[in-house]
């Protein structure tokens, strides 16, 4: 169910595309769009083409001149430090052949930037941030050839490696082994929750010691974080922290953030499902929003997780409409899976989401869900209800209509447990086949 509109302003209109989007207040005060009665709400534009790449080209030459999107701002010149590791992460994508062309054009820098400008009699004019840029990124480029030339390599970096560098190589790592934006995610944020602490832009990786992590540690407790999600945190520096030293950046010190008791958090918080009411009054609310009201059927119906139903996809297996869900990446290799479209589903005419992002339309469900809160009296338990509620709640019905977690493990995208395995690792519980899919779907009752 791919989203039918792109997040910059482009939508499609038969087989031409247009630049459409509505007109806020603040862009009436702009020359080009000042002259526009106040009962016109939308701009819309054909772009002449039906080629999105060329649409999506003049789209933004277009919103530059209404001077809603700014022009590209001026590329800071990389210096020092960041020249460096900037240098030695492009370096290694090279061969030996684009390394040396590479290295001409760097040596040609660093001699204009030295000698264009030698003035006989008098000292030399230097471009100082030309000139850090080139030198570093010939340390970078040198250093990559060593490398590769000895069997054994070991010699040290010139600059101290600083933690944000080394969250993002190990992103990159996370990416390149398929994992989920999800978890690169957290990784970012585990990073910037820490230096958010420290009050840095960054920090040496050498310089964080036990004594530091203990101390955010107890400043987290203080904070009441929520267990879960600062052990999380821990988790992913320890593993910024282990993947850095194993790539060479560090010596083999100890890691500062493991071994660690993390005790007194804030407990977790428990969710519940939405009641019968609950739901009906979410529908009431959202009676004039199609997308909410999509949203909070295919929630109730199959139980998936928000970014799974933003992402899943409608197919069909012998005439069976069904959802592909996390085809491409999932919180877990049991989340691809089928699910079939509950009778309820298929009176519905499910459309692509309008919203640019999974975060977009969660957060526009949460602003729902606290309106209906508050017409129970219950705005002290935001936290308790959220969008997952309906997963714990499509869970509940399958557990109270006597289907086992082993049985409707394939529709929730569980791993299923370790019951009736054989010592070999084998398990007696096959996928289930379609039909028994859809008699799990078909218990959940109409609301």
């Amino acid at each position: 169910m791919a989203r039918k509109y792109h997040k910059n302003f482009i939508s499609k209109n038969g087989n031409n595309y247009y630049l459409q989007f509505h007109i806020k207040n603040w862009m009436r005060m702009l020359p080009n769009l000042s002259h526009l009665p106040t009962s016109k709400k939308n701009f819309k534009e054909t772009l002449r083409t039906s080629d999105f790449n060329l649409a999506y080209e003049r789209a933004n030459k277009r919103l530059k001149e209404l001077q809603i999107l700014e022009n590209p701002k001026p590329y800071r010149l990389l210096v020092g430090a960041e020249a460096y590791w900037k240098g030695v992460e492009n370096f290694q994508t090279l061969t030996d052949e684009q390394l040396e062309e590479e290295k001409e054009v760097i040596l040609e820098l660093i001699h204009n930037t030295t000698d264009t400008f030698r003035i006989p009699g008098e000292t030399v004019v230097v471009d100082e941030k030309e000139f850090s840029n080139a030198h570093n990124n010939l340390i970078a480029l040198e250093r990559e050839q060593e490398k590769r030339k000895a069997k054994f390599f070991d010699k040290p970096h010139p600059y101290p490696v600083g933690i944000t560098v080394i969250s993002n190589k190990y992103m990159d790592e996370l990416k390149s082994e398929g994992r989920p934006n999800k978890t690169q995610n957290k990784v970012k944020n585990a990073t910037k929750r820490f230096l958010e602490y420290r009050e840095v832009a960054d920090i040496e990786l050498r310089l964080i010691t036990p004594k530091i992590v203990s101390d955010y540690v107890k400043f987290a407790r203080e904070e009441n974080r929520a267990s879960t999600t600062f052990s999380n945190d821990m988790s992913y520096l320890a593993a910024v922290y282990s993947y850095a030293a194993k790539q060479g950046f560090l010596d083999n010190s100890p890691n500062p953030f493991k071994g660690h008791r993390l005790t007194n958090f804030k407990k977790r918080v428990n969710r519940k499902p939405f009641t019968t009411e609950m739901i009906k009054k979410l529908l009431e609310l959202s009676s004039k929003d199609k997308e909410l009201t999509q949203l909070i059927y295919v929630s109730y119906y199959t139980g998936m997780r928000l970014d799974e139903i933003f992402t899943a996809k409608l197919d069909r297996i012998n005439n069976i409409r069904i959802f592909r869900v996390a085809e491409e990446k999932g919180k877990t290799e049991s989340s691809k899976r089928i699910i079939p479209l509950h009778s309820e589903l298929k009176k519905i005419e499910l459309l692509p989401w309008k919203s640019p992002s999974s975060t977009a339309l969660g957060k526009r469900f949460g602003r729902l869900k606290d309106k209906m809160l508050k017409q129970f009296e219950l705005s002290h338990e935001k936290q308790t209800y959220v969008h997952h509620s309906f997963r714990h709640g499509f869970i509940t019905l399958l557990l109270q209509n006597r289907f086992s977690e082993l049985e409707f493990s394939d529709i929730t995208g569980h791993k299923k447990s370790n019951i009736g395995r054989t010592q070999a690792g084998k398990s007696y519980f096959a996928k289930q086949d379609i039909s028994k899919l859809i008699e799990i779907v078909e218990s959940i009752p109409k609301i």
